[in-house]
């Protein structure tokens, strides 16, 4: 660990998890990976620290994908001896996720909600965390500049930081500025944003399904296939199928 680690995350934790917006999932996090987390972290000036009212051994690390399914955020939960009272939202929350933490399985989304309640609460009401305080909605030049680049790059991709770099703040206040600008988390944003270039190019029958699917920025058919259906009901070629039938 870094000898520069701030005393408001001592004793580190050994135990966490990692939530995932998009697919509503929550995965053990622990040992040596869980260090390296930790580390790049702090590192980058994305891990804060949220004091809740309860009894656990350790801290707990809460640790927050971003669009491309990297943690960009990490939330220490640390227990204090103090009454509900008069906490923070966060902290409040804080309390109800460590005890749906306690539960096996995990009751996943809900728990990711509660996650993501914290991770919002935190970032508009904490004071001085790395996380940022008094996150707002991005500016509108700022929205703007980020859907103009991640447009122009579906296809090859993208990191957080190299959008937020765009809009010039760091990964962890963008993160926070954009959910709740779209209401989404850029993961879900940028899904979305592929899907509807899908179906305008699927109105083009010389566009083959694997065409399609590797100009709008999916890797595997199957994905593709699978983030279609979701969010629009029918896989692909039955959705271009039916929209021969309504255009005929």
């Amino acid at each position: 660990m870094r000898e520069d680690m701030s005393a408001q995350f001592m004793p580190l934790p050994l135990a966490g998890v990692v939530v995932d917006a998009l697919h509503s999932s929550v995965a053990d996090h622990s040992g040596l990976p869980l260090e390296r987390t930790i580390d790049a972290l702090w590192s980058r000036q994305a891990l804060g620290a949220v004091h809740f009212p309860g009894v656990i051994d350790r801290p707990i690390l809460i640790a927050f994908n971003d669009a491309l399914g990297n943690v960009d955020l990490g939330l220490v939960l640390r227990p204090v001896d103090a009454p509900a009272e008069g906490m923070s939202v966060a902290a409040r929350l804080a309390a109800i996720l460590v005890r749906m933490l306690e539960q096996r399985p995990f009751p996943a989304p809900a728990l990711v909600e509660v996650a993501l309640a914290i991770r919002l609460a935190h970032g508009e009401h904490a004071k001085g965390t790395s996380a940022g305080a008094d996150v707002r909605k991005l500016a509108t030049w700022q929205s703007e500049q980020a859907v103009a680049f991640m447009d122009a790059r579906m296809q090859e991709g993208f990191t957080t930081a190299d959008v937020a770099a765009q809009c010039g703040m760091s990964s962890a206040r963008f993160s926070i500025a954009f959910r709740l600008s779209f209401g989404a988390s850029i993961r879900q944003w940028v899904i979305q944003r592929r899907v509807e270039l899908a179906q305008r190019m699927l109105t083009n029958d010389s566009a083959s399904l694997e065409t399609v699917a590797a100009a709008c920025g999916f890797s595997e058919q199957c994905h593709f296939t699978r983030q279609f259906s979701r969010l629009v009901g029918v896989p692909p070629g039955a959705w271009r199928r039916r929209q021969h039938v309504l255009t005929a």
